[in-house]
């Protein structure tokens, strides 16, 4: 019975939409918003947001120092809009440190919705300090307001490599 109440907390304690570690090394993983948590403005969901462990983000001997790293993320957003084009906007950071942004647009192009993409492509040394990284997709500007313009799908590809060169 101990056994079995220790597990529900474990269970617990990594939250509803506990989203596996990433391993630095170029394998590409997929999120959609069942990964992530809403993120509420007067009672709206104006966005959503996640925190995902990163692995290997060490010191290599070989190279003697911490190697660079490239992160890759993609993503798109679709939604449902009013009269106005929805903005959205994906920001990403690791452990605090800035990793990238984008922003796009949902529009209504002659009764078709165009969904919102993404690309952020960065190059950097942390030192050993990327450990959590954080991704969050949410309306900007204007549109938090607009009740009529919501995030109905989105999903983000990421691949973080190690620069060995």
């Amino acid at each position: 019975m101990k056994l079995i109440s220790t597990l529900t907390a474990l269970a617990f304690s990594f939250g509803v939409n506990a989203v596996e570690p990433i391993y630095v090394g170029g394998t590409q993983y997929s999120y959609t918003e069942a990964d992530f948590n809403a993120i509420h403005l007067d009672g709206n969901v104006i966005g959503y947001e996640t925190e995902i462990d990163v692995l290997l983000d060490e010191y290599d001997e070989y190279l003697g120092g911490y190697p660079e790293l490239i992160f890759d993320v993609s993503g798109h957003v679709v939604g449902t809009i009013g009269r106005l084009p929805m903005k959205v906007e994906m920001d990403v950071t690791c452990s605090g440190k800035d990793i990238g942004y984008d922003a796009d647009l949902i529009i209504n192009r002659r009764g078709q919705l165009t969904p919102a993409r993404f690309s952020i492509y960065n190059r950097l040394t942390t030192e050993g300090q990327c450990k959590k990284l954080k991704l969050k997709i949410k309306k900007m500007d204007s549109s938090t307001s607009d009740t009529e313009a919501t995030i109905d799908a989105f999903n983000v590809n990421l691949t973080i490599y190690l620069n060995l060169m």
